[in-house]
């Protein structure tokens, strides 16, 4: 099967539905099938085997974060020369419904489609505002999943129709088999994503204003808008913070490894949270924000606390630093969690996916 994955956010900008398309591209070829994987792109990027960059992204404020976009005439021309060239028999397009590539791709292509819907959050203007184009473009789609029931949730809401469930996944061996990071002596804390409000840094450090007497120290992994306050809260709160900035997939793997404690403080607007089993297969206990989409996936192997709570999260943390025991189940029932939702089992439901998609575009092209 030739498939053309379809990515609406910049190829080099770190985020779960970039983390999604690159292990499911994996996990397809790993079955034999010939994969193209198409994306916008924010600056340079070397040459990547099954990928075409098509047009450069504008950063467009979007529930609480910056999503990085491509659209225009010139990236619909292109991403239709594309398309023409690879003939796939079936596209995969993510985020179908916002204005970047996998939307001018499901206008632009009669091929059939599945639309795959990530994001969650409490309402949606811009669907509310094009609800009619939308309706119009949805109606394009042979089939329509969501990776979580919070996703499901937010699209159904302005959209009506069935959406299949098809998960995020992860590749359980990579992390599990990583080397560890060498970050010193001592506990470590582990934050990985985005600096910005929606993913709660800020909590994390004034939890870890109260754990001073465990001597764990913050360890911070990425980029974002909110990195410059952060530096100065830890300053102004003495907490222990080494920030690393952007870090790649290889030592995303050893820092989890390396970590006594993965923390997800999020306030809100994760549909899946992907980041949380990557954590898991690595070993790592998890304590995240209770929110729809961590609860959904680590409920059972994860420590939940209330969203904007320093002292929950700290008392959290340091069940889990002072509980040899505590930790040791979570790492085994959190392994078991990220091998169930290894892309070696769930890629078997995408297949049937698109051979639904192609045998309803079968029968539509038979009745024209």
């Amino acid at each position: 099967m030739k498939v053309a994955l379809v990515c609406p956010y910049a190829w080099d900008r770190p985020g779960g539905v970039q983390s999604h398309i690159r292990s499911l591209a994996r996990a397809l070829e790993t079955r034999g099938h010939e994969v193209l994987v198409i994306a916008p792109r924010s600056g340079s990027i070397p040459p990547e085997p099954r990928l075409s960059l098509v047009g450069r992204s504008v950063p467009i404020p979007a529930n609480g974060s910056v999503a990085p976009l491509a659209f225009g005439p010139l990236a619909a021309r292109s991403i239709g020369v594309v398309l023409d060239d690879f003939r796939p028999d079936v596209l995969h397009l993510h985020e179908p419904l916002i204005p970047s590539l996998s939307f001018l791709a499901l206008w632009r292509s009669r091929t059939p489609a599945v639309g795959t819907f990530h994001a969650s959050a409490t309402r949606s203007a811009g669907y509310q505002l094009a609800k009619p184009l939308l309706e119009r473009a949805a109606g394009r789609l042979a089939v329509r999943t969501a990776v979580s029931e919070a996703a499901r949730d937010l699209i159904e809401r302005y959209i009506s129709g069935r959406y299949d469930l098809t998960p995020n996944g992860v590749d359980p061996a990579s992390f599990a088999t990583a080397e560890p990071f060498d970050a010193g002596d001592g506990p470590k804390v582990l934050f990985l994503g985005r600096i910005e409000r929606r993913k709660g840094l800020d909590v994390l450090v004034r939890a870890m204003a109260r754990l001073r007497e465990t001597g764990a120290e913050l360890l911070v992994a990425g980029r974002g808008p909110g990195e410059k306050d952060a530096h100065r809260l830890a300053a102004s709160l003495q907490v222990r913070a080494r920030f690393l900035g952007y870090v790649d997939d290889a030592t995303k793997a050893r820092l989890f490894r390396r970590a006594d404690v993965y923390c997800a403080p999020a306030r809100g607007g994760e549909s899946f949270g992907i980041v949380l089993l990557e954590a898991m297969a690595a070993g790592t206990p998890v304590v995240c924000s209770d929110i729809a989409g961590f609860r959904a996936v680590a409920g059972r192997a994860a420590l939940l606390t209330p969203t904007g709570d320093p002292a929950a999260l700290a008392d959290a943390i340091r069940r889990v630093l002072d509980d040899d025991e505590m930790a040791a189940r979570m790492t085994r029932v959190g392994s078991m969690t990220a091998d169930a939702f290894s892309w070696e089992r769930l890629v078997v439901n995408v297949e049937t996916v698109f051979r639904t998609a192609i045998e309803e575009g079968t029968r539509h092209a038979d009745r024209s």
